[in-house]
């Protein structure tokens, strides 16, 4: 005999279901898709003018990476780089899923020993406090948040997205925060909590966000600035890079006051060195014939400023 099932019963088990699939559904995993994240340095001088405003390009490698038994992904800079910021792995990251939690480990030691930190904790609601964790801590005595509010926002394709406002906790704590579930921190990704590195000599704040090369946030006319002054600038405006796409070699051309002086640095994606060399002329032609086809980075670096363009090889 077949048992029937009651229509109330019936109707809680489909209720729950449907709840379950929407719920899943919901949530926008941090590690999904290919992603960039424009970050913007701006660095003050003496008296708080702007001296100079950079770019840090992140993203987030699709290869796992295996450190002590637990499986990450690297963070790759593929922009503006100096000691605190260094082209190429700036970390690695990981993800728990069914908590909706974020952990990041620093790649190496600028201040604090490389090890599991939370990043971020997309579960919490209005009222929870956390501590988190960005590159370098970024806060003085205290990384404590708690929750404020929670709500929504519209991305530049209209999807809706779910965001956290959160507020500092202690003494000399850092300013105000705003999360975007599944791109993070308005500061930029490896910076929550972190508008500042405790001090006023520079700031951080999020360019631009990409998601399958679709980009989903701006909050400049630009995603990419390099403000400079004087001759950087000149330098700047005159590199060349033919042809592009390259197949067997391609040229590079500097301005000639900076020959003998600038160095050049080609990285993959996952931000593997596979070049570097000088320029001993007004212009050099590197060889690619060992280099796959592909999408990479060549940086020009002259005395502290490192300018990046991207290079397509196609054999």
């Amino acid at each position: 005999m077949k048992r029937l099932i009651r229509p109330t019963l019936l109707l809680l088990t489909i209720m729950f279901l449907l709840f379950s699939v929407s719920y899943g559904q919901t949530y926008k995993p941090f590690l999904e898709g290919s992603k960039q994240w424009n970050i913007m340095i701006t660095s003050y001088a003496y008296g708080g003018s702007v001296a100079t405003m950079n770019t840090l390009q992140l993203h987030i490698t699709a290869n796992d990476t295996l450190i002590n038994d637990t499986v990450y992904r690297k963070v790759v800079n593929t922009g503006y780089s100096d000691g605190a910021y260094p082209s190429g792995v700036n970390g690695y990251i990981r993800e728990v899923i069914d908590e909706k939690k974020v952990y990041f480990r620093e790649n190496f030691a600028l201040f604090y020993p490389p090890k599991d930190r939370l990043l971020y904790d997309f579960s919490l609601e209005t009222g929870d406090t956390t501590e988190i964790f960005g590159l370098h801590h970024c806060t003085w005595n205290s990384n404590t948040f708690k929750v404020i509010s929670t709500g929504t926002i519209n991305l530049l394709n209209d999807e809706v997205r779910k965001t956290w406002y959160l507020e500092p906790i202690g003494d000399n704590a850092q300013e105000a925060d705003l999360w975007i579930e599944g791109i993070g921190s308005m500061n930029g990704m490896l910076f929550p909590g972190c508008s500042q590195l405790a001090t006023i000599s520079f700031s951080l704040d999020l360019l631009c966000y990409y998601e399958d090369d679709l980009n989903l946030y701006m909050s400049y006319d630009s995603c990419f600035i390099d403000w400079t002054t004087g001759l950087e600038a000149q330098v700047e405006n005159s590199i060349k890079l033919y042809p592009n796409p390259a197949r067997d070699q391609v040229t590079v051309s500097l301005h000639e006051e900076f020959q003998n002086v600038a160095i050049y640095h080609i990285y993959n994606m996952d931000g593997a060195k596979l070049v570097e060399g000088r320029f001993c002329e007004k212009s050099v032609t590197i060889p690619l014939e060992n280099i796959k086809s592909g999408v990479y980075f060549i940086y020009i670096q002259y005395n502290t400023t490192v300018l990046r363009s991207k290079l397509i090889i196609s054999h």
